[in-house]
């Protein structure tokens, strides 16, 4: 059925005159064409009655559904958690939100007779008459960093979002503002401006103190290298000393050496601290590091009554590639430490072939490289768990009253922390009060091809080999033992040993009554005067002129 809007006041004038005529003509003929003709016009009222009352029924859930809508509108504008304001064409504030009256500061009434304008400062001001001048059309608008009036010094930003809520005529349209404070991401945004130049002022600082290190440690280092140089000639020469006076050297020499091997520590440190730290892989023999580790702390484990001993597993290589000098300091600190804190029983060193990382899980990718385990166990006092999730943390020691019956500043674990993390390994503890630790450190290591090995380099050793016999002018040179001894002088003179001196001697009856007697008595003179910086650039010029490996 086709429904159209019936004309009401027709239907009724029609339905009146009908009915009279109806009326006067059924008088006359009750039978005839007027009374089916009143008929049909009933007929007909009564369609119209019905669809009336369909339409009025539609037009009631229509309302229901119209009061919905502006219910859920109206809990949703006031619930809002955030500013909102409803304003006209000209921007006096229709309606407003709880959260307006709140986070504003402007009491209901206020709010409800001014205008938006007057809510901010002259600059948003601006922005804000020249946006509303403009025909806003269906969209969302947006003006960023409208600061309000009341804000005073602490000015609090708001981005503002306009919305059209009808099509109408410019003059009747009216507009939905929210407010969305920007104050904490703008304090966000100065607090990280801050955060970045307070990082670049730590840089610079760590730099500058990085350049005074260094600077401060080669200035330290030349007076104790005389002190231990001549301290060392003083204790082997044969001078007539009291017993108290050579207890006093010696005492003098062990301070100086502590305090050279602290500074040496300290400024290791700062290069791993910095990133400045630069790794050497090359060839080396494992068999050679820990025979050097044995001699240099075998006597200190002997004076304790200690067993101690080395191992090296058969599935590990013999030679490998890393970083010889790296490597060894790391051992160093972790043996030193364990002879020390172990009054009896026994410490031993172990280097194993180690499973997959701890920390991952995961295999190494490198086919050419295996992780190689060094553990060091000792039958000490043990730590506790506490003790042992601080023990590599910089200047702390597992029991800090450590340091007045052992020494040292708790530098040495946190420095071969960094070394072995530098050179893409890890590094642990495992410990029970009263029953042991067992320091462990793994690094990965390059397998060796069998050219390589012969570029192997010697293993510095800190105990004085027996002295050579003198070499006569018929003896013939032995020039494999002297390139072998000057590498080791070289590594001697960098590091600043005084033993440098016992093993100069040697190469001066190595090399006497040969051609090279004349090129090496500048390099000795150079030593026996502790110039070391002289004697190692003399070296190194010889071992070029002969075109003998540095490494």
């Amino acid at each position: 059925m086709n429904r159209h809007r019936p004309n009401f006041t027709q239907l009724r004038e029609r339905a009146e005159r009908a009915i009279a005529e109806g009326k006067a003509g059924l008088a006359l003929d009750p039978g005839g064409e007027k009374a089916l003709e009143l008929s049909h016009l009933i007929e007909e009222l009564r369609i119209y009655q019905a669809e009336l009352e369909l339409q009025n029924e539609e037009l009631i859930q229509a309302q229901e559904r119209l009061a919905g809508v502006m219910e859920r509108y109206r809990r949703l504008f006031e619930s809002l958690p955030i500013p909102a304001l409803v304003v006209d064409a000209n921007g006096f504030i229709v309606e407003t939100n709880q959260q307006a009256h709140a986070e504003l500061g402007i009491s209901h009434v206020a709010l409800q007779r001014g205008s938006l304008f007057q809510l901010f400062d002259f600059p948003s001001r601006t922005r804000l008459h020249s946006l509303m001048r403009t025909r806003l059309d269906v969209g969302l608008h947006r003006l960023e960093c409208m600061a309000l009036k009341s804000g005073g010094e602490g000015k609090t930003c708001y981005d503002l979002h306009l919305l059209p809520l009808s099509l109408g005529p410019a003059d009747e349209r009216q507009l939905l503002v929210v407010l969305v404070d920007r104050s904490a991401e703008q304090a966000l945004h100065l607090l990280s401006q801050e955060l970045m130049q307070a990082k670049q002022a730590a840089e610079q600082a760590n730099a500058a103190k990085g350049a005074f290190l260094a600077n401060m440690g080669h200035e330290l280092r030349t007076p104790m290298n005389a002190l231990i140089g001549f301290s060392t000639l003083l204790l082997e020469g044969r001078e007539a000393m009291t017993p108290h006076q050579r207890d006093y050297l010696q005492k003098i020499h062990d301070a100086a050496s502590a305090l050279s091997s602290l500074i040496n520590d300290i400024l290791d440190y700062s290069q791993v601290a910095s990133g400045d730290l630069h790794l050497t892989p090359r060839p080396l023999d494992l068999d050679a590091l820990l025979e050097r580790t044995c001699q240099l702390y075998g006597p200190s484990a002997e004076k304790k009554g200690l067993a101690f001993s080395s191992l090296r597993d058969l599935d590990v290589p013999q030679v490998l590639a890393g970083d010889p000098l790296r490597l060894q300091q790391v051992l160093d600190h972790l043996v030193d430490n364990a002879i020390a804190f172990t009054e009896r029983g026994s410490v031993q060193i172990r280097v194993e072939r180690a499973t997959p990382p701890e920390s991952s899980g995961a295999p190494t990718t490198d086919p050419g490289c295996i992780r190689v385990r060094f553990a060091i166990e000792d039958t000490g006092c043990g730590l506790t768990p506490e003790q042992c999730q601080g023990l590599f943390v910089p200047f702390q020691q597992g029991n800090m009253s450590a340091s007045r019956g052992h020494g040292g500043a708790g530098l040495g674990l946190s420095l071969s922390r960094g070394l072995v993390e530098r050179m893409g390994g890890e590094i642990g503890v495992e410990s029970q009060l009263g029953a042991g630790s067992r320091f462990w450190f793994t690094v990965p290591l390059r397998l060796v091809e069998g050219t390589e090995q012969d570029a192997l380099e010697p293993v510095p050793t800190d105990t004085p080999a027996p002295s050579a016999p003198p070499v006569t002018a018929t003896q013939p040179l032995d020039l494999d033992t002297l390139h072998l001894k000057l590498q080791t002088l070289v590594w001697m003179l960098d590091n600043r040993q005084g033993r440098a001196r016992r093993l100069s001697h040697e190469i001066e009856f190595l090399v006497q009554g040969s051609d090279l007697e004349a090129d090496y008595a500048p390099i000795a003179a150079a030593i026996a005067r502790l110039d070391f910086e002289e004697a190692l650039i003399g070296v190194r010029g010889l071992l070029r002129t002969h075109n003998w490996d540095l490494a």
